[in-house]
């Protein structure tokens, strides 16, 4: 069974019912695939919500119920993520320290990073495994 990394704007498109995630929807809800999301990546989410930069009506308990409900485990930002954040190369082009942290725990956990953003292949070449929606 493949494991994979749900990146922040998965989440978001997730709960917004986004034909983009139709089929990692479907997916999760059969349980075809073994599905984490990084303590980062919701840390993001909340606080996107808390500046109003995203709209949804989801509150705490709502999206720990999803999470639970969909079998989308939470996973910790511990040693071996920081140690891998260290030897992450930095691009110019990309510079987003969230999705950086996020970058460093797929890699290390070895999971296949799902994500909306276009610049994750830069990482590629760092150990990433990325599924582009």
């Amino acid at each position: 069974m493949k494991r994979y990394f749900i990146d922040t704007c998965i989440l978001i498109w997730l709960f917004e019912k986004n034909k983009r995630v139709k089929d990692i929807r479907y997916d999760i809800d059969f349980y075809q695939g073994n599905y984490a999301i990084s303590i980062e990546a919701l840390k993001e989410f909340v606080n996107l919500l808390s500046a109003e930069k995203i709209k949804t009506s989801a509150n705490h308990d709502q999206l720990i119920k999803y999470l639970t409900d969909s079998n989308i485990e939470i996973c910790s930002f511990e040693k071996k993520h920081l140690k891998q954040l260290f030897n992450l190369p930095y691009f110019e082009e990309h510079k987003d320290q969230t999705d950086r942290n996020i970058i460093a725990h797929a890699i290390a956990d070895n999971r296949i990073l799902i994500s909306g953003d276009g610049n994750f292949y830069l990482y590629e070449n760092a150990g990433l495994k990325f599924l582009e929606v």
